[in-house]
Order: structure tokens, then sequence, then C-alpha cells
């Protein structure tokens, strides 16, 4: 584990989405964050943002698209 208790990749996928929210004032869709972070796949995407929602990092509204909230 690397900083804060995340991964590298963990952490890099959240510095983005991060970023681009800040930036844009909405969030990455999973396409977006997988091209960013060099993912093969939005179900790989889903992983991660699982992973970081359920660790605290994030939040997302079931059912409704580009809805990731961040958390810290």
């Amino acid at each position: 584990m690397g900083q804060y208790g995340l991964t590298k990749k963990q952490l890099k996928l959240f510095k983005f989405i991060k970023n681009y929210i800040g930036k844009k004032n909405y969030p990455p869709s999973y396409r977006e964050i997988a091209m960013a972070s060099s993912l093969k796949s939005v179900n790989s995407v889903n992983v991660y943002i699982t992973n970081l929602e359920e660790r605290g990092w994030l939040k997302r509204i079931p059912g409704k698209a580009r809805s990731i909230q961040i958390i810290r």
C-alpha cells in the first residue's frame, strides 16, 4: 500500500477524478477514466471505483450517470 493506504493505481485514479471535477465541475465518464488511467475496460474502472467507495474516498448515486462525488 502506498500513500493514504491506497495502491499507486487507486491514488492515480482518485487524483484524476478529483482534478477533473475541479476543472469541469462534473465527474468524468468511466470511459474517460479508463483512457486516462490506462485501464482496458470500463468494468476495470468500476472495480477501482467500488474499491475507492468502500474505503470512503468516493460516493456514487446508483443508477445515475456521472454520479461520482469526492468524499475526502
